[in-house]
């Protein structure tokens, strides 16, 4: 036989009690979840405030150092490279010229020249690439200028001497020119007469 249930309730009865402990376990889920949010957000807050304050001033240091570097940029581009060359080219010309020592040059002509030619003119020409030196020799024989450019080529302070004119006197003498680069600062090397 099958035992009678019966139900004297106006309405059925529901058990709510699984819904509201689930929704008061998710409540306190809920809540320790935010609590341990705002908890590593305050940390992070604390923890990075010296990070950011650093970067922060490797920021400001490197547009300083970007503005400065504009400054500079635009100085340069300011200057007149060109003139500031051509004037430091002509002060290094002048100052080569006052360096120039006439009588160390005279002396060196001195020990390359033989005894029968003679020196009429000296005149230096200062250029980038060195001293270059016009001379005007008078000579006894037809062989003093082979005998003057020999020996300026066994010298290492006189450099490609090349002869630009000759021409014999009526008298019996030779009148020669030579163009040759002059090395003040380069070894002596001393020529035999």
């Amino acid at each position: 036989m099958k035992p009678i249930h019966l139900n004297l309730a106006s309405r059925p009865y529901r058990d709510y009690r699984p819904v509201y402990a689930a929704v008061v376990l998710m409540s306190l889920l809920a809540a320790f979840l935010m609590l341990n949010n705002i908890s590593t957000y305050y940390r992070y807050v604390h923890e990075t405030k010296s990070t950011r304050a650093q970067i922060a001033t490797v920021e400001s240091q490197a547009a300083q150092e970007r503005e400065r570097a504009q400054v500079s940029q635009r100085r340069l581009q300011s200057l007149d490279l060109a003139g500031l060359d051509e004037r430091t080219r002509f002060i290094n010309q002048k100052l080569a010229q006052r360096a120039f020592s006439w009588s160390a040059l005279l002396d060196e002509l001195e020990s390359v020249l033989s005894d029968d030619v003679r020196l009429s003119s000296v005149t230096p020409a200062f250029t980038p690439n060195g001293i270059q030196l016009s001379l005007l020799f008078d000579s006894k024989s037809a062989d003093g200028m082979l005998t003057t450019i020999d020996r300026m080529n066994r010298d290492p302070r006189f450099y490609h001497p090349f002869p630009s004119n000759e021409t014999l006197d009526p008298t019996g003498g030779y009148h020669f020119s030579l163009t040759v680069g002059y090395r003040p600062d380069a070894p002596h090397a001393g020529a035999t007469r």
